[in-house]
């Protein structure tokens, strides 16, 4: 009586067993139940799509980097801009950087210019780039210029137009960074970006654009778009808006 009692529990287990193997077996090679495929995959094999790159924003910011020299290994930093078009056709908008308008400005200035160098040829730092990004700014372009591009370009809209606008000789020294006067400083580069829109269109515009592919004989170089480009981005324009700064009228 024992004997057939775990006789018959063995079979029982036994096409237990067997019933869940087969079961088992079924799923894991049907077409529903491949390994890392989901209960509702295709049958056949899955194409990953190639990934989409971002398409550029609509309206993209150019940071603006001064410096005293291009041609020196190590330039000193003299200001930073971000600019972009404005809403109203023929307007672009500066925001300043450098020098910083927040609160511990000057604590913010010392970081920023501690950070930069050219690790090449115009490309900042990747510190100070890491610095401006966590300050939440962002842009799509870098222009950079340096004493000898904005004193040629003074001296371009002055022949140009000499009966409008007049320079003065000393206008590059209000123009250097420095602690003490770091607001004054900011003022100054502001005004003299508004006095150069003021003065467009200009009527040798030709004459600047040949200048401007030029680079100002390497004192002026721009990134990730050509100069031809950035050139026809501010065709148009004649007036240069500073949203965050009150400046004097003239």
């Amino acid at each position: 009586m024992k004997s057939k009692i775990i006789l018959f529990t063995f079979t029982v287990l036994f096409s237990l067993f067997l019933f869940l193997g087969i079961r088992a077996s079924q799923v894991w090679f049907s077409d529903e139940g491949e390994p890392g495929a989901g209960t509702q995959g295709p049958s056949g094999p899955v194409l990953l799509q190639e990934r989409q790159e971002e398409p550029p924003p609509a309206n993209p910011f150019t940071l603006i980097i001064y410096v005293d020299d291009l041609s020196k290994k190590e330039p000193i930093l003299e200001g930073v801009w971000l600019s972009r078009a404005g809403e109203e056709y023929s307007s672009m908008l500066f925001f300043p950087v450098f020098p910083s308008q927040a609160e511990d400005g000057d604590k913010r200035d010392l970081n920023l210019k501690g950070a930069f160098w050219l690790d090449e040829p115009a490309q900042p730092s990747k510190q100070f780039l890491t610095i401006l990004s966590d300050r939440n700014l962002s842009w799509s372009y870098i222009l950079f210029l340096d004493h000898t591009a904005v004193h040629d370009i003074g001296y371009l809209l002055q022949e140009l137009k000499p009966d409008i606008y007049q320079l003065d000789p000393d206008f590059l020294i209000e123009l250097v960074y420095s602690v003490e006067n770091r607001v004054g400083v900011q003022e100054k580069q502001a005004i003299f970006i508004r006095n150069f829109c003021q003065q467009l269109p200009l009527p040798g515009q030709n004459e600047l654009l040949q200048r401007f592919l030029e680079g100002f004989g390497g004192h002026m170089q721009i990134s990730y778009i050509t100069p031809l480009e950035f050139f026809g981005s501010w065709q148009g324009v004649t007036q240069c808006i500073f949203p965050t700064l009150n400046l004097p009228v003239y």
